[in-house]
C-alpha cells in the first residue's frame, strides 16, 4: 500500500503520541502530559505523520527554537523531534519522506537551521545533520573533593518562586553561550516545572536552589536525590538536571552545595558543558570522571544566513563549496569575507 505523509489532525494527537512513545519503550499516559499541553509545545501544523492506508506508522515533529551562535544573534532553529517509524515498516523510505516534508516546511518558514539530539548518531547524517556541540557525562565522588572558594549564599526555593526567577537567569547565560536554545513559557511549564512521578525513576521530586550575590540571584541549580545504603553506609546520588549561572561566584557556590549534601556522596550529570570550570575549582579533579558525548546536531538550510549570523575571531576570506545531496538547492559555492569580526 502507498505511504502518505501529512500533518496530524486534532483527533489524531493521541495516536501520534502513542506511536512515538512506543518507539522509545514507553506507554501513552495522559496524566504525564495532558494533550492540551502537548499541543502547546508541539504545534500540530509542525507535525509530520506517515500513514499506511489509515494506519499511523511514522512520526516527526518540530519544536520552534532559536539557538545561540558564537558572538552573534540567535537564528531560528527547527527542533527536529519525536522521530519514529513502526518496526513493521522499516526500510521503506518512510523517514526519508517525513524528513523531506519537515525540512521543506522549515525552509518555507524562513528558518535557516534544523537541529536535534540524536537517539542514534548514525541516522541523521544522510539528511545533512552534523555534530555541532558536545557535552560531558560526569560522575563525581563528592566525598573525596572540596570545592575551593567562597560558597556565598545558596538557598532552596519552591517551584513557584523558581518559575518566577529562573527564566531570566537562563536567558542571560543562553545569550552568551553558543549551542544553548531559547525556551518559551510552555517549555518552562511542561519540561522544567511539571514533575510527574513517572519521570523520577525512583528518585525524589526536583529540588530547586538559587545562589545570591549581594542579594541578587545570579545562578540556580535543579537536581534530584536518590538514596542508597550499602552495609549501613550512605551511597546516595545527587542527579543534576541543570546548573545555570551568570557569575563565577554562583558557579562555585552551587557546586559547593551540590558536593556536600549529607548522605549523598555521589553526583551524576549527563549534560555538563565541555568547557565547565568545575575541574579547576576542586582539590582533586581526578574524582570527576568525564565521558565525552555528542550533543546538538545541526542541519544548515540557508548557508548565507547562518554564516552571517555569527562573528569571527580573525579577518579574511574563505571560499567554500557545499555539496548537499539531500537538498541540492541549499548547496553551492560561497565566499565568506570577514572584516573587523
Amino acid at each position: 500500500m502507498t505511504i502518505t505523509t501529512r500533518p496530524i489532525h486534532e483527533d489524531e494527537s493521541k495516536a501520534f503520541r502513542s506511536r512515538f512513545l512506543e518507539a522509545f519503550g514507553e506507554d501513552f499516559d495522559e496524566s504525564a502530559i495532558p494533550d492540551a499541553w502537548f499541543r502547546e509545545m508541539l504545534p500540530l501544523d509542525r507535525t509530520v505523520a506517515a500513514f499506511d492506508g489509515t494506519t499511523l506508522v511514522g512520526t516527526l515533529g518540530t519544536f520552534p527554537f532559536s539557538v545561540t551562535v558564537p558572538g552573534g544573534a540567535a537564528p531560528a532553529m527547527a527542533g527536529t523531534t519525536v522521530v519514529s517509524v513502526a518496526p513493521t515498516h522499516r526500510r521503506r523510505g518512510i523517514l526519508r519522506a517525513m524528513m523531506a516534508d519537515h525540512l521543506a516546511d522549515t525552509m518555507s518558514r524562513g528558518e535557516p537551521l534544523a537541529g536535534l539530539w540524536a537517539s542514534e548518531t548514525a541516522i541523521y547524517g544522510r539528511y545533512g545533520y552534523g555534530i555541532a556541540t558536545e557535552r560531558d557525562d560526569i560522575e563525581i565522588d563528592a566525598s573525596r573533593i572540596t570545592v575551593v572558594g567562597d560558597l556565598g549564599t545558596v538557598r532552596f526555593v519552591d517551584a513557584g518562586e523558581a518559575a518566577r526567577i529562573f527564566p531570566a537567569i537562563y536567558d542571560a547565560m543562553r545569550a552568551v553561550t553558543p549551542g544553548m536554545l531559547t525556551r518559551d513559557p510552555h517549555w518552562w511549564k511542561i519540561r522544567i516545572f511539571h514533575d510527574p512521578e513517572k519521570r523520577r525513576e525512583g528518585a525524589s521530586a526536583r529540588r530547586y536552589v538559587v545562589h545570591e550575590t549581594d542579594g541578587v540571584v545570579d545562578g540556580y541549580a535543579i537536581f534530584r536525590q536518590k538514596d542508597k545504603w550499602v552495609d549501613d553506609m550512605a551511597h546516595g546520588t545527587v542527579g543534576v538536571s541543570e546548573v545555570i549561572f551568570t557569575s563565577s561566584a554562583a558557579h562555585t557556590g552551587l557546586w559547593g552545595l551540590l558536593s556536600r549534601i549529607d548522605l549523598f556522596p555521589n553526583i551524576a550529570w549527563w549534560n555538563m558543558s565541555t568547557g565547565d570550570a568545575l575541574r579547576y575549582k576542586v582539590n582533586d579533579q581526578r574524582r570527576i570522571v568525564r565521558k565525552r558525548r555528542d550533543a546538538l546536531h545541526l542541519r544548515i538550510l540557508d548557508v548565507v544566513t547562518v554564516l552571517e549570523a555569527r562573528s569571527y575571531a580573525l579577518d579574511g576570506v574563505i571560499r567554500l563549496v557545499v555539496d548537499d545531496p539531500f537538498l541540492p538547492t541549499v548547496g553551492g559555492s560561497f565566499e565568506l569575507t570577514v572584516h573587523e569580526g
